[in-house]
């Protein structure tokens, strides 16, 4: 038997792939007509980051809007009481949240040195593939699953839950990471183009890697959105 939730976070994940779907393309296209594929490596890409941040919590606030409100003949003391612990609560995980981003950006800064990224020089485009690759595993995950789970994801530590929702954003995560890893192996190739220039592919191939995971979620969903569909035809029979 599927649990309550099962169907609600169906929903949510199609509107979720759905969305990416359709806005990820345009500003990949953005970047590529515009020349500003040479500048995914420079903070002149930090406005592209801020964008898809933003419709990370566009998404959030899709599933915000789903949730049920008290209504003022609800409230009370009670509620008054749980709504200052709310609070207190998010102001925690907000805390959490920016220590755990600024961690993961060290981590990810570490990792890429270590994979033979330049240690003296490029201090600029390796900040920028830190940053990208915070944004796009850490930061969605954190906002839809929480903090603890979005660590527990990226660490392998196991889950406190398990659902599509936490498969979907950890199939994002591997393959932003698994393009990134893609991207980085035509650096040393000895083609001479100028986007094979130290971080390009890694970003690049982080954002397509990230965009295919979503269109292969929104494939994988097709089949759940026709039975809805079958099922509500059949209710009104």
């Amino acid at each position: 038997m599927l649990d309550e939730d099962y169907l609600p976070k169906q929903r949510l994940l199609l509107f979720y792939c759905f969305f990416t779907c359709i806005y990820f393309p345009g500003i990949l296209i953005l970047l590529k007509f515009n020349d500003n594929i040479y500048n995914v490596g420079t903070y002149k890409f930090i406005p592209i980051l801020i964008i898809l941040m933003f419709a990370e919590v566009t998404k959030l606030s899709f599933s915000l809007l789903q949730t049920d409100l008290p209504t003022l003949s609800k409230i009370d003391s009670k509620s008054i009481t749980k709504a200052r612990k709310s609070w207190s609560k998010r102001f925690k995980d907000i805390f959490k949240f920016l220590v755990s981003s600024v961690v993961m950006a060290l981590i990810y800064y570490i990792i890429v040195i270590l994979f033979g990224c330049p240690l003296l020089t490029h201090h600029e485009e390796t900040i920028m593939l830190t940053l990208t690759l915070t944004s796009l595993t850490l930061i969605p995950a954190s906002l839809h699953l929480g903090v603890d789970e979005s660590i527990a994801l990226l660490t392998g530590a196991p889950l406190q839950s398990s659902n599509v929702l936490v498969e979907a954003v950890k199939r994002n995560i591997q393959a932003t990471l698994l393009g990134t890893w893609l991207g980085a192996t035509v650096i040393p190739l000895d083609w001479n183009r100028p986007w094979q220039a130290w971080p390009i592919p890694c970003i690049t191939g982080a954002l397509i890697g990230y965009m295919i995971a979503h269109f292969f979620t929104l494939i994988k969903m097709v089949p759940f959105s026709r039975k809805k569909k079958n099922h509500y035809s059949n209710n009104i029979k």
